[in-house]
């Protein structure tokens, strides 16, 4: 027997991943996502600063699939335009007409079920889209279903949770004047053509594996020494 490694063969799958899902394409810089993650990283998106890695290519184009396969055929996409900010939920499920769609939204993740859903806190940035959607649509309620990869087990299984949740008025305007302010902040660096000040319009844990970590590092360097 013989064994080659095929770096062609990777590439080709990889590059079929990507158009498929349109990971590498620039997308309108005013979705919903966009003022709720990473500010700077929305900006350098937007100038095509860096491709997405190959291994982002991969978690996405993972995440995408899984939903493909798992999206019931009674549910919809829909995409709502509401004050400049685009969204567009995983799925809906269409009720009567006096009643406002049913949003869905459906993550993959590979972390433990048990740490990351069980005994913590959904993310913060899961319920900021789901809020933000609650305010767009006109409704309090939001399902999630999310994927295991690694199940809660030794050896791991995958396994689903799924919720319904409901947020309070009161919280929901809380968020969407958060979004608000993100989206000057982000709107105002794409209209001047200067990014965001690094490590100010984030969360901590976003710079962790971000593909634009040393270009902010850069950044800040450089506006020290100026």
């Amino acid at each position: 027997m013989r064994r080659n490694e095929n770096p062609e063969l990777k590439r080709k799958l990889l590059d079929h991943l990507a158009r498929i899902y349109k990971i590498k394409e620039v997308r309108e810089p005013n979705h919903l996502s966009s003022y709720i993650g990473c500010r700077t990283r929305g900006f350098l998106d937007q100038k095509q600063a860096i491709e997405p890695t190959d291994q982002e290519v991969m978690l996405f184009a993972l995440g995408y699939g899984l939903q493909d396969v798992l999206t019931p055929s009674d549910s919809s996409e829909k995409l709502y335009n509401y004050e400049g900010v685009i969204y567009r939920p995983d799925m809906s499920f269409e009720v009567t007409q006096a009643e406002v769609d049913i949003l869905f939204e459906m993550k993959t993740t590979r972390r433990s079920a048990k740490k990351h859903y069980i005994d913590e806190e959904i993310p913060i940035t899961w319920l900021s889209y789901m809020m933000g959607g609650c305010r767009i649509v006109g409704t309090d309620r939001y399902d999630l279903a999310v994927l295991y990869m690694m199940g809660n087990y030794a050896p791991p299984f995958p396994s689903i949770y799924a919720d319904t949740f409901y947020f309070e008025n009161e919280e929901i305007e809380a968020n969407w004047q958060i979004i608000q302010e993100n989206k000057v902040v982000l709107d105002t660096a794409l209209e001047n053509g200067f990014p965001p000040k690094p490590y100010e319009h984030c969360y901590d844990w976003e710079c962790k594996f971000c593909r634009y970590k040393l270009v902010c590092e850069v950044l800040v360097n450089r506006k020290e020494t100026e």
